[in-house]
Order: structure tokens, then C-alpha cells, then sequence
């Protein structure tokens, strides 16, 4: 994979794109060589890199905080700040525990804004997991249901990494570079689009959405290999 030139834009989907998918979202962990190198390379674009993931953006601020990045949580809407929580989402989640509790592996993820369904560890309840979003849906005429990997989520249908993307490149330090995304799942189609669609480049990771990118990472790991070569050769080419 061709190294970035200093002057790009780089934004980074987080959970299958930097670090290993894990069994359930609070058990993922970022160590320090990766904070440290996402620290430099933001430093080297002058902050242009940004983490635009699923995740809440509380979520986020705790896993990479430390690296000093731009943070975008909950696909897009949140985009400076964790929104407040919503007590009608908070008792829908509770509905769905309540209703999927006959698969102990299925795990109901509260955002503030949004919920997610995770059937990873309760492969057999796919089709409840898929039949009660179907029935939350209508009652949240202001969302949209995204899928990704064994996760169904409910999110605000303005929401979107493509248009979190486009946002943050009306902005500086991001305004004015060439835009570089890669990413891993459905959810980052729209931000492999917005990438190309402004002059930059898309990089995928995994088969997943390959035909929507200009190059295929096979693994989170070689994507932290070539982010790390990144910083290499800027240390060798010295000031």
C-alpha cells in the first residue's frame, strides 16, 4: 500500500479497521503503539486524522482519547460532543432485553443515540434479533437501520459517515487536503464514496466492501503496519 503524502486527510474507522473486531464491544483494547502513532501521524498532518466510527462518542474518547485525534462517534452524529442521554431510548433497550432474553449471548448495546443489537455470540438468534429491530423501527420515524457484522443498529437517519466526512472536510485543519478513508463494513460505504468523490482515495479492509474501495488491507494489523510505516519514513527523512 502506497505511503500518504503529509498534506492528506486521513479518517479511520475504528472496530475491524484499526483494532481486531472483539466478542463484544467493551472488550476491545487499544495499546499505547497504536495511540502513539495515531498521535504523530495527526501531528504530522497538523491535526487532519479522524476517527469516525460507531461507537458512542464517550466510547471512543475513552479507547483514544490519549492520541489526541478528531473524534466522530455514533456514525456522524456526534460529531463534537456526546449527546445527551434519551430516556425513550433507554426504555427501549430494556424492551429488548427483555424480549431477546431467551438468547443470553445476544447483547443490546444503549447509545445516546441509538441501539444496537449484537447476535455474535448467539448465532441462532439472528432472525429475533432481526425481527424485533423491524418492529422498533416505526416507532423511531427519525432512524434508519444500519447492519454490519452480526449487529443490527438503529441510527438517526441524518446520520452517516459519508456526510460526517464531508463535514469535517469544510473545516481546518481538513479543509483544502485530499481526503484518505478506509474502513471495513456497510456502515463505511458512504465515507469510501465521499473520499473518491472529492479527489482522495478509499482502502478497505477485508472482502467485506472491497468493490467499493481502490485497495484492500487484509487485516487490522497490516493496516497499523502501514500507518506505523507512515511515521517511519517521516523520521527518517528528518526536518
Amino acid at each position: 500500500m502506497p505511503l500518504l503524502p503529509d498534506t492528506a486527510a486521513l479518517f479511520l474507522d475504528l472496530d475491524g479497521t484499526l483494532i481486531d473486531i472483539a466478542p463484544t464491544p467493551d472488550a476491545v483494547q487499544v495499546g499505547p503503539q497504536l495511540l502513539e502513532t495515531l498521535a504523530q501521524l495527526s501531528a504530522q498532518r497538523a491535526g487532519a486524522l479522524a476517527c469516525i466510527s460507531g461507537r458512542a462518542f464517550a466510547d471512543l474518547a475513552r479507547l483514544l482519547g490519549a492520541a489526541g485525534i478528531a473524534l466522530v462517534g455514533s456514525h456522524g452524529a456526534e460529531r463534537l460532543r456526546a449527546a445527551p442521554p434519551s430516556a425513550p431510548m433507554a426504555r427501549r433497550a430494556q424492551r429488548c432485553r427483555q424480549a431477546l432474553a431467551a438468547w443470553p449471548g445476544v447483547l443490546v448495546e444503549e447509545k445516546p443515540c441509538g441501539l444496537a443489537l449484537h447476535w455474535r455470540q448467539a448465532p441462532a438468534a439472528e432472525s429475533a434479533v432481526r425481527a424485533l429491530a423491524a418492529q422498533l423501527l416505526p416507532e423511531l420515524a427519525d432512524h434508519r437501520l444500519c447492519e454490519g457484522k452480526q449487529v443490527l443498529e438503529l441510527v438517526p437517519a441524518a446520520a452517516g459517515k459519508g456526510a460526517a466526512l464531508l463535514a469535517l472536510m469544510q473545516q481546518p485543519p481538513f479543509r483544502g487536503r485530499r481526503p484518505v478513508y478506509v474502513g471495513d463494513d456497510f456502515t463505511d460505504i458512504a465515507a469510501l464514496h465521499a473520499a473518491r468523490a472529492l479527489g482522495g482515495q478509499a482502502y478497505a479492509v477485508g472482502p467485506r466492501v472491497a468493490a467499493h474501495a481502490d485497495a484492500v488491507f487484509d487485516t487490522p494489523a497490516q493496516v497499523r503496519d502501514w500507518l506505523r510505516r507512515q511515521t517511519r519514513q517521516k523520521a527518517h527523512a528528518g526536518p
